[in-house]
């Protein structure tokens, strides 16, 4: 009998870099709620997150967590995050030149940067994974009735 199991051997570096993204984002949001409701204005180290900002961290992180052990959860986790990052950081970009306050994210550069980052992860993750060869599965000569 063969083990099959959802963590295979080559992909696995690819599933842990999106596991360990995914706890990043939480902690990140995490954060950045706590010293929301400390009354602070949270800035973690050069981020300015507020509340909405966030919580669309934590739902990011989370998601990334439960599609890190498939393959195809990971590159579609991966083709969202890149589709995803690039369209914050454009939009982003164009309204911090309209005046700040305007948007309900209240995006800096820094964030700005951030989203551009995870675009770029999110491309290595998809290349990576989907430069990881298939198991191949033994097919049967008759059809099951």
């Amino acid at each position: 009998m063969v083990f099959r199991s959802r963590w295979q051997r080559p992909l696995t570096r690819w599933q842990l870099l999106l596991g360990a993204e995914g706890l990043l984002l939480i902690l990140l949001g995490a954060l950045g709620l706590a010293g929301r409701q400390a009354g602070a204005v949270p800035v973690l180290v050069v981020f300015h997150l507020n509340t909405a900002h966030s919580v669309l961290l934590l739902i990011a992180g989370v998601l990334a967590l439960v599609a890190a052990p498939w393959r195809r959860g990971v590159a579609l986790f991966a083709v969202v995050q890149m589709v995803g990052g690039v369209m914050l950081f454009v939009y982003g970009t164009a309204e911090s030149t309209a005046g700040e306050g305007r948007t309900p994210l209240l995006l800096h550069p820094a964030e700005n940067f951030l989203h551009a980052g995870l675009a770029v992860l999110g491309f290595i993750i998809l290349c990576g994974v989907e430069s990881t060869p298939r198991p191949v599965r033994p097919r049967r000569m008759v059809p099951r009735h």
